[in-house]
């Protein structure tokens, strides 16, 4: 059974984003433990929580799913910044533990400038500093393939296993973001490359440390290095790319979720068209 789900809003309280999972029929739902633009840190109250743990308990919406804010860089070489990235996550992945939150998703950095290789080596250096600080064990670090723009640590698969490396032990995988590695140079849409694309993350990381994909299509052309999520259908991936991913014999067994626009009913309709795709019965 695929679980194919959507990206929420968690305005007003978070006990909501099971209200608005089940509003579009989400089986697994991600979202923001606060504004993903701001610096602000919210407390959760214990009446909140009580109620997010409540609701899920109800609604059996399952993978539960957060992403980072997207001010966080662990990447940079301005230490105030990377700082205040590394409290941000501390603060974040609390909650998650606290709220048993299944996967936690970030982008891994930036390098704005300065050497790649500087870059990642302070992605490390915080990874180790975060995890000294929080013990996961009800949640799973996932870092995000990313689609190379603007100095964007994470674009091959390469990148992302030298990240990993040293915390293979650790509660730690990867995120897989279809739009993002379509436009890093990974033609997802093809067999021939979805294939090897696989074949490559078993070499380099390993599939058992692949938990999530985050399901876009794409704006822009192939290899174009921009970030631009389109519907499922509508984009340069178009549907082959989503059918290969839907239909393997590995990735079927991952949650799905959406990070396409915001607009209308679109959410009913991009998780129908993938559900559509599925050749093997799917949650309803």
């Amino acid at each position: 059974m695929v679980r194919i789900g959507t990206h929420v809003s968690s305005s007003k309280s978070l006990d909501l984003v099971f209200d608005r999972g089940k509003e579009v029929k989400a089986d697994t739902i991600q979202f923001f433990l606060s504004s993903p633009r701001s610096w602000k840190w919210k407390e959760r109250t214990d009446e909140e929580k009580f109620l997010f743990k409540e609701k899920r308990n109800k609604t059996g919406i399952s993978p539960v799913v957060v992403h980072s804010s997207y001010l966080f860089n662990l990447a940079s070489n301005d230490k105030n910044l990377r700082e205040k990235s590394i409290e941000g996550v501390i603060n974040e992945l609390k909650l998650c533990e606290e709220l048993e939150i299944n996967f936690y998703v970030i982008h891994p950095g930036k390098a704005k400038g300065q050497p790649q290789d500087i870059a990642l080596k302070n992605i490390i250096q915080s990874l180790k500093y975060i995890f000294s600080e929080v013990e996961l064990k009800n949640t799973i670090f996932l870092l995000e393939t990313l689609a190379g723009q603007k100095g964007e640590i994470g674009k091959t698969t390469e990148e992302i296993a030298k990240l990993i490396e040293p915390f293979y032990e650790n509660n730690i995988g990867i995120c897989i973001d279809t739009c993002h590695i379509y436009s890093a140079g990974y033609k997802i849409n093809e067999e021939e490359g979805f294939f090897s694309y696989k074949e490559e993350l078993k070499k380099y990381i390993g599939l058992e440390k692949v938990f999530l994909i985050h399901c876009n299509d794409s704006k822009t052309p192939f290899n174009s290095r921009k970030d631009r999520h389109e519907h499922i259908g509508e984009g340069s991936i178009g549907y082959k790319g989503f059918e290969l991913f839907l239909n393997d014999s590995f990735f079927s067994k991952l949650p799905f979720i959406l990070e396409t626009p915001k607009v209308g009913n679109w959410d009913l309709i991009n998780m129908k068209r993938l559900r559509n795709l599925i050749k093997a019965p799917v949650a309803q």
